[in-house]
């Protein structure tokens, strides 16, 4: 149906599925009037404004205007359904597109100014599109992989899908290309990041099959000398005055220090490396782990497999949303694509709530003594995710038992129920919590028995702490920077290393958050900052730019202070953020408002400048 035949009972009908908040936040929008909602309770008079202020924007008689302030904050407010605070206006502008976007200043480098870009992950991507707006040409982007996607071309498992909202989990410039779902799958997601590869028109300057291997500063020239490998052995090197690195974080696959993995005699393959040509009907399979892969994975298979056992070592939080699992599809579908504004306000609404609006449950209230939670706030989640195991486990108090976490919500990462617990009530899906001893040639021995299976899948995570692996890195002076960020991993901003000029991590120690945001947030707010960076550098005419010492030491312990008044911050409790450590070392204790912030203009204190 055409845009201009959304009118009459079409639209009352469309209006009547619209999200209550998203809507008023439109309606205050295109009428001009902040006080257009009076009442966000009523969705009676929301529902009539939009009838009357929506057929001149859907039939294109006019156009969605650019909101001042006192209307975007407004709009801004009913979005949430709460007071927003005023610091959000520019991050609203330019993460919905709403605008107006302040423009970058161009890079007039010069032509032998070569920007080398290993990854072409979510991070490696948006960093080359931005290099390539600021106006820098002569740059590369290495691959390992056959094809751009990064992890979403890595992890191909059943069931591998985002469980952030699609809608949300897309850059600020490419924001809806037609999502599948709600949380898009993984093939979806892969297509996305291929398609804005195409589109930003830099797909030529992307060399796959290229592994880095090797990176040495040269301090005479102030290079970067760059050593690969392709798949076949062969290897080559090449050059360049500045080097990004986006390789992700979730790239290395962990597996456990379990005796006897290389004794079995059946088939086993770590989640992130499915083996495709194994069919798993009728097997028997045993899946190590139970966090977020092997969440997606095991319902997945479990209905075609002939058993499925589950080892845990520590049962997770999982959260729910109301549109996880379904299509994107009908009068949802339209509601983004012919209602103006629409998919801009409830991207913001969602941000929110995927955002800041979580700030509440991860912070430490010091007066609070309940023992699993950490504060008021915490505490009421905790009651409800409670409230949803009974709901799903409830009449099987032993497993019930065995699927409460003993932790604080927040601790680990949060997840969304993919049917596990679901999964989890199959006749031919077992749950088991015994301490793994040994992998045999048969199966799987733990302190209470042994399982006899006939393929082993690895859920069990990725080497995040170690950042730079299997790439040497040597920096000035010779240092082992690989070394060095292996047993003491920071750096500013999570971004620059210690005695490596020119180079940037991203993202490096520190530099996500392990409650709010996603992946093409975090990238965005990465690539502005490196690109204003690559403007100083050609602006002063220098030739290296590296973080002071201390500039990193003072990041470093503001980090671990906020960390330390943070639910991540829980003894005895692993996690991806700790990685192999007793303490977190790949995200910080920020809000997304203060995590944009921080990435939006340089320190030039902060670095020292070399001609």
């Amino acid at each position: 149906m055409p845009l201009s035949e959304v009118t009459g009972e079409d639209l009352s009908a469309l209006l009547s599925k619209a999200d209550r908040r998203t809507l008023a936040a439109v309606v205050t929008h295109l009428s001009g009037d902040p006080n257009a909602i009076p009442d966000l309770a009523d969705r009676d008079h929301i529902e009539r404004k939009a009838a009357e202020v929506l057929p001149p924007f859907i039939n294109g008689e006019r156009q969605p205007p650019v909101p001042d302030d006192e209307l975007l904050q407004a709009a801004m407010d009913l979005a949430v359904g709460a007071p927003v605070p005023a610091e959000y206006r520019t991050y609203v502008r330019e993460q919905t597109g709403i605008g107006p976007v302040e423009p970058l200043e161009p890079i007039d480098a010069p032509a032998d100014f070569k920007i080398l870009v290993v990854g072409a992950g979510a991070t490696g991507i948006v960093v080359a599109r931005r290099i390539q707006e600021r106006g820098i040409n002569n740059f590369t982007v290495i691959e390992a992989n056959p094809s751009p996607g990064g992890a979403w071309w890595t992890n191909t498992y059943p069931g591998c899908r985002v469980d952030t909202p699609s809608l949300l989990y897309s850059f600020s410039f490419h924001q809806d290309p037609g999502w599948p779902e709600h949380f898009s799958p993984q093939p979806a997601l892969l297509s996305y990041l291929r398609e804005v590869v195409q589109e930003s028109g830099f797909a030529d300057k992307i060399m796959v099959n290229t592994e880095v291997r090797t990176l040495t500063w040269d301090e005479d020239a102030a290079l970067w000398r760059v050593g690969f490998r392709h798949p076949d052995g062969t290897t080559g090197t090449t050059e360049a005055n500045v080097v990004i690195l986006a390789p992700g974080l979730l790239r290395v696959p962990k597996y456990p220090a379990i005796p006897g993995q290389d004794t079995f005699a059946g088939l086993s393959w770590h989640s992130a490396r499915w083996n495709h040509s194994v069919d798993l009907r009728g097997l028997r399979v045993a899946v190590i782990g139970t966090g977020a892969s092997a969440q997606q994975i095991v319902p997945a298979i479990a209905p075609i497999a002939e058993r499925v056992i589950v080892y845990q070592r520590s049962p997770q939080w999982l959260l729910t949303h109301e549109k996880y699992g379904r299509k994107l599809t009908g009068q949802e579908r339209e509601l983004y694509d012919r209602i103006p504004m629409y998919r801009e306000w409830n991207r913001f609404s969602e941000s929110w709530r995927f955002g800041d609006g979580t700030t509440p449950f991860v912070t430490v209230d010091p007066d609070w003594d309940k023992p699993g939670s950490i504060s008021k706030e915490n505490d009421r989640l905790r009651t409800q995710l409670l409230k949803y195991i009974e709901e799903q486990v409830g009449d099987l108090p032993d497993l019930m038992k065995l699927v409460t976490p003993d932790y604080p919500p927040f601790t680990k990462r949060m997840l969304i129920d993919n049917g596990w617990y679901r999964a989890l009530r199959r006749e031919n899906v077992r749950l088991n919590t015994s301490r793994i001893e040994e992998i045999t040639p048969t199966g799987v021995k733990t302190v209470d028995g042994a399982d006899v299976v006939d393929v082993i899948v690895y859920a069990t995570g990725f080497q995040a702490d170690h950042y730079l692996l299997p790439m040497q890195v040597t920096g000035a002076g010779g240092v082992d920077v690989t070394a060095r960020l292996d047993a003491d991993p920071k750096a500013y901003l999570g971004l620059a290393l210690e005695d490596c000029p020119n180079l940037f991590l991203t993202p490096g120690p520190t530099a996500y958050l392990g409650h709010a945001g996603n992946a093409m947030f975090f990238a965005e707010c990465h690539a502005r900052y490196i690109t204003e960076c690559l403007r100083l550098m050609v602006e002063k005419q220098v030739r290296w730019m590296a973080p002071r010492r201390e500039a990193i030491d003072t990041y470093t312990e503001s980090v671990r202070t906020a960390l330390a008044n943070s639910v991540w911050n829980q003894k005895g409790v692993d996690s991806w953020f700790k990685g192999d450590r007793q303490e977190i070392v790949t995200i910080a204790a920020n809000t997304v408002i203060g995590f944009w912030s921080q990435y939006r203009g340089v320190d030039e204190d902060a670095y020292v400048w070399g001609r």
